[in-house]
């Protein structure tokens, strides 16, 4: 029987305790279902922990014996392994990033990407084994807006011309929740992607590890060659106007949505560059946040065109030049 060295055994013993960890904050969200979403966030950080102090076996044995327990404690297996795809594999990939000391910009990107490819393999996954598709909208929500439509007609709040108006508008909500419900899901991995990203860039720093930083939010600028995903998407939509081919139009919105809300994020960053360099007084500025918040539809529809010229022209070169002149005068 082999002997194990005092850094084996090390391992060993904090791979045990990065398993515990895991399936504490898991249980967590388990348990308690309005936590559910929260603890997605933190369960990969254990096993990211695990890679960085040791190495990748270290932690992908911890995230077996995490897995293991979890089957075994919470009941539910088919919930236990949509949790363990989405977070487990991203927790050794961060790991990985940190412990490799990957620039955070790509970093971050590769995480992204892998979150939402564990995000619809594992929803892919759910339906493999139960058979039903986690991506339709169920007659649960429509016996629920029905419900809703008549407890205000009964207390004469609507009439029967309003009651129909307002049962068109939500078979039409639904018919949109039902068809962007995938984007959703992608935004919902980019974003909490993020989170989980910062929040263990963070730990590892205060545990005194070296942390590639993030740039300022103000500087963030995506390549040009992301129009691609805007120019697929609307290629698809056009493309499923021909009878037969609806699948294409639904994939295209999908692609748009989510190309759209990358680059509301760049019109953000945009505007957060110019906000924080005109000579303007705070009440103005602060006005000028309120309109924000006032016209939202409008200012969502200029920030993603703000973005989309961001990444072909780098509009912020323009404060800078503009800038670089004040200052030789």
């Amino acid at each position: 029987m082999p002997v194990l060295t005092s850094l084996q055994r090390r391992a060993l013993v904090e791979g045990a305790f990065f398993a515990a960890l895991t399936v504490i904050i898991a249980l967590f969200g388990l348990y308690l279902p309005p936590l559910f979403f929260v603890t997605v966030l933190f369960t990969p950080l254990p096993l990211a922990l695990a890679v960085r102090r040791h190495n990748l076996k270290t932690g992908a044995m911890a995230m077996v014996v995490a897995g293991l327990l979890l089957f075994m404690l919470a009941g539910r297996p088919v919930t236990v392994l949509l949790l363990v795809i989405q977070t487990g594999p991203l927790g050794l990939l961060l790991g990985l990033l940190f412990k490799n000391q990957v620039r955070a910009g790509p970093g971050l990107a590769l995480a992204a990407a892998a979150a939402v490819l564990l995000t619809l393999t594992g929803f892919g996954v759910a339906f493999g084994l139960t058979g039903i598709n986690p991506l339709v909208v169920g007659p649960e929500m429509r016996g629920v807006m029905e419900q809703v439509l008549q407890w205000y007609q009964e207390r004469g709040l609507v009439d029967a011309n309003a009651a129909r108006e307002l049962r068109y508008m939500m078979d039409e909500g639904i018919r949109l929740v039902s068809i962007l419900l995938p984007a959703n899901l992608v935004v919902w991995s980019l974003v909490s992607v993020f989170i989980t990203y910062t929040t263990a860039q963070r730990l590892f720093h205060r545990m005194g590890y070296p942390v590639a930083a993030l740039p300022p939010f103000n500087r963030w600028r995506y390549p040009w060659y992301m129009l691609w995903g805007l120019i697929l998407g609307l290629g698809l939509v056009i493309a499923g106007d021909t009878p037969g081919y609806g699948g294409l139009s639904t994939a295209g919105k999908n692609i748009l949505y989510v190309s759209g809300f990358l680059y509301l994020v760049q019109g953000l960053s945009v505007a957060a560059y110019y906000y924080g360099r005109w000579p303007l007084s705070r009440m103005v500025k602060l006005l000028l946040l309120v309109m924000l918040v006032l016209y939202w539809p409008f200012v969502t529809v200029t920030l993603v065109t703000l973005g989309v010229l961001d990444s072909i022209w780098n509009i912020r070169k323009i404060g800078q030049k503009d800038q670089e002149k004040g200052g030789r005068r």
